[in-house]
């Protein structure tokens, strides 16, 4: 298994997962919630999903380059 892939689709998945969670979190389940501590939460998930994307795009450029 070509694991620097596996990881660059993790890191799509956990960007678009918390891109979708966060709005339905708001309406739903955390509606009582106060929207700034919510919203703060959510953007450190998508900041640390996207570092995580970038590295793992890097990784997996750097492997393809040594071929």
């Amino acid at each position: 298994m070509n694991w620097r892939r596996a990881r660059t689709i993790t890191a799509w998945i956990l960007l678009f997962a918390s891109l979708i969670g966060w709005p339905i979190s708001m309406v739903t389940f955390a509606k009582d919630e106060p929207a700034a501590v919510l919203s703060l939460s959510w953007l450190a998930i998508i900041i640390e999903a996207g570092s995580l994307l970038t590295a793992s795009q890097v990784h997996e450029e750097q492997a393809g380059d040594g071929d």
